[in-house]
């Protein structure tokens, strides 16, 4: 029960507690769920511990949870020195929600060391899926309004997001990462999913990327078709096949679904270049910088801001000044590895980036096609935390984290399931 409320969470991010310490607060599902799993945890210490220290890519994560409740420390005492005790808790409660994530993501990948359950965990990810682009799209065509409350729709503009936090990049990085797990199953024949769930799964999540508007995200879907194309070319026509059959129709029914992609993708990227056009072989180099300052939203600007901040105090270099500690910047820096050098400082980069390409070495034996897989979404998630956090715990990207957990998790997982020998 525990675990599911978890997963469901992922999808719901409204609040389903309201309550007042600085302003209108809200507990959101995986608060109150996460008190399940903390429970379960006290009472399974020893077992769940050796478990996690068995594998390379919970221990590492874990190591860094440590890290930074240790540097929470120095979050504490900034917070006091600024006559700003809140930051402190609404610091803790980010902190918390981390925890949670991830030993919701261990609990997950012993439950499925039994084989029999695997089929239903991934129908229940495929169908949540789903059903959150489907709202996505009753939303666009005017059937559901807007469901979070006026200060979210002034801050966002009143994104239309389903029941996902209304910031781009949490609705496209949610539909990336359900679009990178359908794929694998598709690549993946030994595991007897629903292929009605699968393709229905991989064309609604690239829909919504589409009308997502998240450029971040197309980056990682860009990174990562080239990776599966490169790695699995075969595989990557036939999945072509069946995305382009999807679009066929879709054009065929003149779906206002096309326009609308359409639309947003102009809108957000090709509008938003200097120079869009070039004549091939007339000089057409790609200026980068231009490029970026184009497409980055100020991203550059805060780039840069962080590194003379840096270079004025080099003290935060070694170990940070505090998880979630803003208060002598004022804000992050859109991008995870100045934002960690900042808040956990080398140290904890360090740990991090040990944890995240520690994916890279897990061992799969024949369920090779989940590896490309998961190697293809690490490889997207290493580029495109250069222009993001997504994959950390501040309050704007929602679940992000916990939802690239569980589907490392549920990628991992089959390794076991078609190997004669336990693969390390």
């Amino acid at each position: 029960m525990a675990v599911l409320l978890m997963i469901v969470s992922y999808f719901y991010n409204l609040p389903v507690i309201n309550y007042s310490v600085q302003g209108d607060n809200e507990l959101r599902l995986f608060d109150v769920a996460g008190l399940l799993v903390l429970f379960i945890l006290y009472n399974n210490w020893p077992l769940i511990s050796f478990y996690i220290r068995s594998k390379a890519y919970l221990k590492h994560m874990h190591t860094f949870i440590l890290w930074c409740a240790f540097t929470l420390i120095f979050t504490l005492l900034f917070s006091l020195f600024k006559g700003r005790p809140l930051w402190f808790i609404k610091s803790v409660l980010y902190y918390y929600h981390m925890v949670v994530f991830f030993y919701t993501g261990a609990l997950v990948a012993m439950y499925l060391r039994d084989r029999s359950k695997y089929n239903l965990v991934a129908s229940i990810v495929l169908i949540l899926a789903i059903l959150e682009a489907v709202l996505v799209f009753l939303q666009h065509y005017g059937f559901v309004p807007f469901l979070w409350n006026a200060v979210y729709k002034e801050a966002y503009g009143g994104f239309l997001s389903g029941t996902l936090g209304p910031n781009k990049i949490v609705l496209g990085m949610t539909m990336f990462i359900s679009l990178v797990y359908a794929i694998g199953l598709f690549m993946q024949k030994q595991l007897k999913v629903n292929k009605i769930l699968i393709i229905t799964c991989m064309v609604t999540s690239l829909s919504v990327i589409g009308i997502s508007g998240s450029r971040t995200t197309y980056l990682a879907l860009i990174v990562f078709s080239c990776y599966i194309f490169i790695m699995r070319t075969r595989k990557f026509l036939a999945l072509s096949v069946v995305l382009s059959l999807a679009v066929i129709i879709a054009f065929f029914l003149n779906l206002e679904l096309i326009e609308t992609i359409t639309t947003t993708i102009e809108n957000r990227v090709i509008n938003k270049v200097s120079a869009p056009t070039f004549i091939p072989g007339e000089d057409a180099n790609v200026d980068v910088g231009q490029l970026y300052e184009d497409l980055g939203a100020g991203r550059d600007r805060l780039v840069v801001m962080y590194l003379n901040y840096i270079a004025k105090n080099p003290y935060v270099i070694p170990i940070g000044i505090g998880v979630n500690n803003r208060l002598l910047v004022t804000s992050s820096a859109h991008n995870i590895y100045l934002s960690l050098i900042n808040e956990v400082g080398l140290v904890g980069l360090f740990i991090y980036i040990k944890w995240l390409t520690s994916f890279l070495y897990v061992k799969f034996g024949k369920v090779s096609g989940l590896k490309n897989v998961l190697s293809g979404l690490v490889f997207a998630m290493i580029v495109t935390l250069y222009f993001g956090e997504h994959l950390y715990l501040y309050r704007s990207v929602f679940t992000i984290l916990g939802y690239f957990i569980l589907i490392t998790v549920l990628l991992i997982a089959p390794r076991y399931y078609f190997n004669n020998a336990k693969p390390k």
